[in-house]
C-alpha cells in the first residue's frame, strides 16, 4: 500500500508490507483449538517491519512486536476466541485460538500489519469462522435393492454421522426433490446428543417406481444450517428390470448366478417376441 503526503515542496511515501495470505478456517470445532496463519512479504524499499497484530472482532487478542522483549504479547478476552499461543517471524504470524462452545456463533479475526514510521503505514485483512462441527463424511444410503419392479415401493434410508448443528435432509428423484406435503418439509429425524453435544440425521423415502427408463437416480443431500451452509450428499441408481419375475432371482438369500438370471432374461424377451408375432394381425384390426 502506497501513500503520497504532499506538504508543499516535500512528498513523502508511506509503504506497508503485502498479506499475501490470510488462513482462517471457514469452520471452527468448538472441542478444538483453530489456528490461525497471516502471510506478508515486504517490497523494495518498504520500511521495516514494526508490528503483526491479530483481533477477534474489535478486541485485540495478540501482537508480535519484533523489536521488543517479549516480542510476543497475548491479550486476554471475555468474548471468546482467546489465544493459546504464537509462533511470529519477519514473513508469518500463527496463532491457536480457543473457540466458545456456542454452535453456529460466527467469529471474525483480522490481521493487521504495520510497518516502521514515521508514517507507520498500515494493512489488513479480515475473514470469518464459524463454530461448528461439520460432517466429515458423506451420507449413507440404505436399503437400495439390486433390481426393482415397475410399480415397486421401495423403502430407502439416508443417514448422517455426528454433526453440529445437526443436518437436515433432502430427497431428489432424477433430479428433481421429492415430492412431500406441506407437514413433511421439515420430516428430518435427529438422534439425542452424544457425549459430545453433537447429533446425526435420518430420513426415509418411500419411492414407487413407475418410469419407463431403466434407471432411477436418488440423491440425498445432507445441509447444516451454517453461514455459510455445510453440504454433503450421496448418489445411488434402482435398476428397473424389465421382466415382471426377475426380480425373485435376486431376492435377499438366492443362490442365483448371473449366468442364470441372464438365461432368464432372455428367455423372457423370447416369449414375449413370440407372443408378438403371434398376435399382431390381431391388434391390427
Amino acid at each position: 500500500m502506497t501513500v503520497l503526503l504532499v506538504f508543499g515542496l516535500f512528498v513523502v511515501i508511506a509503504t506497508a508490507h503485502n498479506i499475501t495470505s490470510l488462513d482462517v478456517p471457514r469452520y471452527g470445532d468448538p472441542h478444538r483449538e483453530a489456528n490461525l496463519v497471516c502471510y506478508y512479504v515486504n517490497e523494495k524499499n518498504d520500511p521495516p517491519l514494526h508490528s503483526v497484530k491479530w483481533y477477534r472482532g474489535t478486541h485485540e487478542i495478540f501482537r508480535f512486536t519484533p523489536e521488543q522483549l517479549p516480542p510476543t504479547r497475548i491479550f486476554n478476552t471475555t468474548t471468546g476466541g482467546g489465544v493459546t499461543r504464537g509462533s511470529c517471524n519477519l514473513h508469518s504470524c500463527a496463532i491457536s485460538v480457543v473457540l466458545p462452545r456456542s454452535y453456529n456463533t460466527r467469529l471474525s479475526f483480522t490481521c493487521e500489519v504495520s510497518t516502521e514510521g514515521p508514517r507507520f503505514a498500515v494493512v489488513k485483512q479480515t475473514k470469518n469462522l464459524t463454530v461448528a462441527v461439520i460432517l466429515r463424511e458423506d451420507p449413507v444410503i440404505v436399503g437400495v435393492p439390486g433390481i426393482v419392479q415397475l410399480g415397486e415401493d421401495v423403502l430407502l434410508n439416508c443417514t448422517t454421522g455426528n454433526a453440529m448443528p445437526p443436518a437436515n435432509i433432502v430427497w431428489y428423484i432424477d433430479g428433481k426433490p421429492e415430492r412431500t406435503e406441506p407437514w413433511m418439509v421439515n420430516n428430518t429425524q435427529v438422534s439425542y446428543p452424544n457425549e459430545f453435544g453433537l447429533r446425526n440425521s435420518w430420513r426415509s423415502l418411500r419411492l414407487r417406481v413407475n418410469t419407463l427408463r431403466s434407471l432411477v437416480s436418488v440423491r440425498c443431500e445432507a445441509t447444516q444450517p451454517t453461514w455459510p451452509p455445510y453440504v454433503r450428499s450421496a448418489n445411488a441408481s434402482l435398476v428397473v428390470a424389465r421382466s415382471p419375475h426377475l426380480s425373485m432371482f435376486t431376492a435377499s438369500g438366492s443362490s442365483t448366478t448371473v449366468f442364470e438370471i441372464s438365461i432368464a432374461v432372455l428367455a423372457s424377451c423370447l416369449s414375449s417376441v413370440h407372443i408378438f408375432s403371434k398376435y399382431s394381425a390381431l391388434s391390427e384390426v
